[in-house]
């Protein structure tokens, strides 16, 4: 069995087309009409062209950005934030965070793959090459072996009642408009994965795939089906795989295509679904398992955020044109609550974790104690420390040493002046508001609101910042 980091260089070398299977990430720049934006977005252009001479390969010439929040289940100190550069971890509650590199992982390019934590920590990613896990936080990689090995990943989610638990959902495509789509399960922390009842209908494409936590047989895959107008529409199985029913979902097909969102902790048959189109997202509710669905929430442009509360009585959704908004589950009455145009939204008892942009809400992660009205920087481009302290003879130590140097300048912490080593230290002292590199205690090293660092990327930022198309997003 080989290393993700081998079996991703090995797709590279034999060049396998990677182009119909990349997606955009939140903050991506794209052409703008007329001449003011045409001008600026040759301006970011050109910026992001030196950037990429400066730092290649480890940031894949991506805006730096946060776009998945994982969370621990039993210890909410412990954070895995996905980016456009790699993996981002902290033990300590946001203190100290440290980097994990793609080539470790099994990912690289423009993949965004789901990552979860289980209950004993494992962290696991679906890729394109298949699931890559780790069981000793990070420094050690390997592909699940057998008939996962070599499978698109497409989706993946922990079980929130049993976190030892997690469902995947894998797809092949066959021609003719038809794909192998079958759904995966562990019940012992990614040790052991069974492919779950039968094959799901060869006409469907699946995107998303969530179990309901209080009913564990009922799992829901969305996805689209039946070339060439695919429309949109929900598999729901109740009897785990054996057999599958099939639901339309009003308003999506090919150019709003449907990802799940949450299903309610309590009722298994209220299930929250996204449809993400032009020219705005939408979010839909079913109450009865996916017989009817109800759209309340229609956003203004791209509705990259959205979270449950652990008890189900409240939502959140949110964008970068939108802000935050909030509503009670038991009449959707919404109202904003924040100008944060988040890139993702996480909710747990600790709070509301989210997504920012670094220029435009002064953090890359911040949290919320009220409810989404306010947040507090957990997280700041310039704070990160480096790669994640590991044995030499471990995968990251070996793969993610030489690539910090690029991704520091690409974030921004030698900005400054600082010399910051392989190992992940600046030679600001710790905490410094105003110094470069690795910050201890970034969270409280300066105001969210207040950007810092990097200035390479925030000259990209603020010529970029008006010139930003519509970003999508291929992940929920």
């Amino acid at each position: 069995m080989r290393h993700p980091s081998e079996k991703s260089r090995a797709r590279r070398e034999l060049g396998a087309p990677i182009a119909a299977r990349t997606t955009r990430a939140p903050g991506a720049i794209r052409a703008t009409r007329g001449p003011r934006r045409g001008a600026l977005a040759a301006a970011a252009a050109a910026l992001i062209a030196a950037a990429a001479v400066a730092a290649p390969a480890s940031a894949n010439g991506r805006f730096p950005a946060a776009g998945q929040i994982a969370v621990h289940p039993s210890d909410p100190s412990r954070l895995m934030v996905r980016a456009t550069f790699g993996l981002l971890t902290t033990h300590d509650g946001g203190e100290e965070w440290r980097w994990i590199c793609e080539p470790v992982v099994g990912f690289g390019d423009n993949e965004d793959p789901m990552v979860a934590i289980l209950a004993d920590g494992t962290i696991i990613a679906g890729v394109f090459d298949g699931l890559s896990a780790s069981k000793n936080g990070g420094c050690d990689w390997s592909f699940a072996p057998g008939d996962l090995d070599g499978r698109y990943v497409i989706d993946l989610s922990a079980d929130r009642g049993d976190p030892s638990r997690a469902v995947l959902v894998v797809s092949t495509g066959l021609g003719a408009g038809r794909f192998l789509t079958q759904l995966w399960e562990t019940s012992d922390n990614a040790e052991r994965w069974t492919k779950a009842g039968a094959d799901l209908p060869e006409d469907f494409l699946a995107h998303t795939v969530d179990a309901a936590p209080s009913r564990r047989e009922r799992v829901y895959v969305s996805g689209r089906f039946g070339a060439p107008d695919y429309a949109g529409a929900l598999e729901r199985t109740d009897d785990r795989g054996a057999t599958w029913t099939r639901f339309d979902i009003p308003g999506s097909d090919d150019k709003r295509l449907p990802y799940l969102g949450a299903i309610d902790p309590a009722d298994p048959d209220t299930v929250y679904v996204r449809l993400d189109g032009e020219p705005a997202d939408a979010v839909l509710v079913t109450r009865d398992g996916g017989e009817s669905f109800t759209t309340i929430f229609e956003g203004q442009g791209n509705l990259l955020g959205f979270a449950l509360s652990p008890d189900g009585g409240s939502v959140v959704v949110g964008g970068p044109q939108d802000g935050i908004w909030r509503a009670p589950t038991s009449s959707f009455a919404f109202e904003k609550v924040s100008d944060v145009g988040a890139r993702c939204l996480t909710w747990t008892a600790e709070g509301i974790f989210a997504c920012g942009g670094e220029f435009t809400d002064g953090f890359t992660v911040g949290r919320s104690t009220d409810e989404g009205e306010t947040f507090t920087a957990l997280l700041h481009l310039d704070g990160l420390c480096g790669p994640i302290e590991c044995a030499p003879e471990s995968g990251t130590a070996s793969t993610c040493a030489d690539l910090w140097g690029a991704t520091e300048l690409t974030i921004g912490s030698r900005q400054c002046g600082g010399d910051a080593g392989a190992g992940g230290g600046g030679s600001e002292p710790p905490g410094e508001p105003d110094g470069c590199g690795c910050k201890i205690g970034a969270a409280g090293a300066r105001p969210a609101g207040r950007p810092g660092g990097g200035a390479m990327w925030l000259a990209i930022a603020a010529v970029g910042a008006l010139a930003l198309g519509r970003a999508r997003s291929r992940r929920r």
